[in-house]
């Protein structure tokens, strides 16, 4: 069965597959906290994130991969999220993410970092 922070995760996996960023807002709710980076104050507007998330429309995408690590019963969330645009390193990183009782998101953290991985890395 299909839990809160699960759908919205696939919802997000969605929007970047076919990217079209605007469909963000449908999942998103208008007191989001959103987080780009960790160590920069919140955006607090779905216009905002909507703005933020433009250059995917631009990015040749090889895959997105998103796995729920924990969700609690109050619609707290953890996810690993993993992505490649062409010509670029892979992407990994972390959302935390609280779903309200409507399945809009109303917190949105996402910490991540640009890795090329090499299996000579020990």
């Amino acid at each position: 069965m299909a839990t809160p922070v699960s759908k919205w995760l696939d919802n997000m996996r969605t929007f970047w597959i076919e990217k079209q960023p605007d469909r963000i807002a449908e999942i998103l709710a208008p007191s989001l906290e959103y987080y780009e980076d960790p160590f920069k104050p919140p955006l607090t507007t779905v216009g905002a994130v909507v703005s933020a998330w433009q250059e995917i429309k631009g990015q040749e995408i090889e895959f997105v991969e998103i796995e729920l690590l924990h969700e609690s019963a109050e619609g707290i969330g953890t996810a690993i999220w993993r992505f490649k645009t062409k010509d670029s390193p892979e992407h990994i990183g972390c959302y935390f993410i609280k779903i309200d009782k409507k399945g809009k998101c109303v917190y949105f953290r996402q910490f991540w970092n640009s890795k090329r991985l090499s299996p000579n890395v020990n």
